[in-house]
């Protein structure tokens, strides 16, 4: 009788999280950059509990033209790198600007990384009319002059990457390396949007309400 109950328990805190991960990809899913949770259960049979881990999904998102020149987006299994205290963290979130000191940054004020660093446009550029430009390779030029190449990564083990706010992630005892021209693709005046597909957490939801 009190397993039963016991395992009852779990079973609702269980579905109690699973719903409270649908509803945050819901809430998310107009976010720049955001990736889907996969809740699932992992059973540890050694201590009979039942715990819930949470997957991404790294699918592409559907890229959205803006114009803006200074939004971003990677066709491809790739990311932007951005810095952020002193540590590298990694986005498919391209919305960037130019901060007042002239360097390319999120909206936390992060620098975009680019091969040889953070990256630096001349404070006059603006009153010279130039305009920003990024090939399909990552290759950024003000007017005809050449900046920088962003810095492209790829992730071969995704599951050590963890959110840590504006759609970015750092790597835990992971390994990145850069990632090769041709695969990836940056698309200047454009944004990858969330992956979320609300008909399908709303069917998910509905499923798991009935459990």
């Amino acid at each position: 009788m009190v397993k039963g109950l016991e395992a009852a328990s779990r079973s609702l805190n269980i579905n109690e999280k699973k719903i409270g991960s649908l509803a945050n990809n819901l809430a998310n899913l107009d976010s720049t950059g955001y990736k889907r949770e996969l809740p699932f259960e992992q059973i540890i049979m050694n201590e009979e509990e039942i715990r819930l881990n949470r997957m991404l999904d790294f699918s592409q998102g559907e890229l959205i033209q803006t114009d803006n020149p200074l939004d971003f987006a990677l066709s491809g299994d790739a990311f932007f790198v951005v810095e952020r205290e002193g540590e590298l963290e990694f986005t498919k979130n391209g919305k960037f600007k130019l901060s007042d000191d002239g360097f390319i940054v999120d909206s936390l004020g992060n620098k975009l990384m680019g091969e040889s660093g953070d990256i630096h446009i001349q404070s006059d550029f603006w009153n010279k009319n130039r305009t920003i430009s990024v090939n399909n390779n990552g290759e950024i030029y003000a007017g005809e002059n050449y900046i920088d190449k962003l810095k492209v990564i790829r992730v071969e083990n995704k599951n050590e990457l963890l959110k840590t706010g504006n759609n970015n992630f750092k790597l835990i005892n992971g390994y990145f390396e850069t990632a090769e021209e041709g695969e990836y693709k940056v698309l200047q005046g454009y944004l990858e949007n969330s992956n979320v597909n609300p008909i399908v957490e709303m069917e998910e939801m509905i499923r798991i309400s009935k459990d």
